[in-house]
């Protein structure tokens, strides 16, 4: 059975990371992945913390993006207050770059859907930069088409952050 680990509802509430692990087919890749999901971002304040919930159980192998957002949706406060969910499939395991895909949580009911939207319900971003999406959606600095939009402009549709 998918399911979210025990307290998860108090780490969202601090802009959490939620990674779900979808591919178990590299272990080194996934290693690999939650060591650069670890690293502090260059411009991070001294009280900067990162939180990562890290959704790592064979029974989510496979998941598509939509099997996660109904298991997310099963949980109205998680419904209500994440975001964005991340998955760490194949390609984050065998890409050196190890991108995670960042999927959009926001309902097709909602009336923001189509803009949020634009540019796709989701994009792959690198690990390190997970952080400022989190903490941008979650205080409602910036929006996910934001970002979509910076990933959508790269020649490989990968978000690095944001240009100087």
């Amino acid at each position: 059975m998918r399911a979210f680990p025990e307290g998860i509802e108090e780490a969202v509430e601090k802009f959490a990371n939620v990674v779900v692990r979808t591919d178990f087919s590299d272990e080194a890749g996934w290693q690999a992945t939650v060591e650069d999901l670890e690293e502090r971002p260059e411009d991070a304040d001294d009280d900067f913390t990162i939180i990562n919930v890290l959704v790592d159980d064979p029974a989510w192998a496979g998941a598509s993006p939509d099997e996660v957002l109904a298991v997310v949706n099963e949980h109205s406060y998680l419904a209500e207050y994440l975001d964005v969910v991340m998955m760490a499939d194949e390609r984050t395991m065998s890409d050196k770059e190890h991108p995670v895909l960042i999927v959009s949580a926001m309902s097709p009911d909602d009336e923001m859907f189509d803009e949020t939207t634009e540019f796709g319900r989701e994009f792959r971003c690198l690990p390190r930069e997970t952080h400022e999406i989190s903490v941008n959606l979650g205080t409602g600095n910036m929006g996910f088409e934001e970002f979509a939009e910076t990933a959508a402009a790269s020649s490989d549709g990968v978000f690095r952050g944001f240009p100087d």
